[in-house]
């Protein structure tokens, strides 16, 4: 996390799309592998909540899944969108050819870093 300036307002995330009934696609970080946000937008955050929280009541019953509307509540509001913490080149498997090219199945001296 020492590269990401906690003065500066990211968030970041596992970003997916999520389908709504009517057509309309959101782009959300995912809470399954987990989301972040720096210093910087807590306060932000913590103004916004309100209402984020009423408009969520009162669309869903507060039945909708926190991750997808955390993200719209950050765009909405902040115009803030996600930003990937993965490099899908070298930190996501995506088929086994991609497996044997990780850093996973390289022979590394004992006790090295990978």
């Amino acid at each position: 996390m020492r590269c990401f300036d906690p003065g500066q307002m990211w968030f970041l995330g596992l970003p997916q799309v999520a389908h709504s009934t009517t057509g309309a696609m959101t782009r959300f970080a995912s809470g399954g592998p987990g989301y972040l946000i720096s210093r910087a937008l807590v306060p932000k955050v913590a103004a916004w909540a309100p209402f984020c929280l009423l408009q969520l009541l009162q669309h869903t019953g507060g039945t909708g899944m926190e991750d997808v509307s955390f993200s719209g509540c950050l765009w909405k509001w902040g115009h803030i969108k996600p930003t990937s913490y993965v490099d899908v080149e070298t930190e996501a498997i995506t088929s086994e050819a991609a497996f044997n090219r990780t850093l996973v199945t390289q022979e590394h001296a004992a006790g090295a870093r990978l």
